[in-house]
């Protein structure tokens, strides 16, 4: 019940204010670049297309995407969020994401399994296909 009370929001987050994702947990200093401004991110911060999540040294980030994907960064990562689009009552999927920097975990959520193709996760010399997966890489 409670997983479905935390999509519900989500989803109701994502109509209203364009958001894709939720910060769940940080530890130590965590921001976002977003229209050329960074700002220090909290957990409840929304996240939109196009943000830049960056991580200094000793923090973590856990987020929760719109469709139930998880994706934790370690230290020192630089992450984008190309797009993230899971709409399944309009059949529209498209995301891609891209790991600059730093050590990544990832669980997808409802679209590895109803549109695994059309997940992109990227990284500097590759992209990661994923068919429903979880996976951890680190970018040096």
């Amino acid at each position: 019940m409670k997983k479905m009370v935390i999509l519900g929001l989500l989803i109701m987050n994502t109509l209203l204010f364009g958001s894709v994702g939720i910060v769940k947990n940080t530890t130590g200093e965590v921001e976002v670049k977003r229209d050329g401004k960074v700002v220090k991110i909290k957990p409840g911060f929304s996240l939109e297309n196009g943000d830049i999540i960056m991580t200094k040294s000793k923090s973590s980030i856990g987020i929760t995407f719109d469709d139930g994907t998880v994706l934790s960064l370690d230290e020192k990562a630089i992450f984008v969020i190309n797009q993230f689009k899971v709409e399944p009552e309009k059949k529209e999927f498209d995301v891609d994401l891209f790991l600059k920097k730093g050590k990544a975990v990832f669980s997808s959520g409802r679209v590895g399994k109803l549109a695994p193709k059309s997940v992109k996760f990227r990284i500097p010399e590759g992209i990661i296909g994923i068919r429903g997966t979880k996976f951890a890489v680190e970018v040096k």
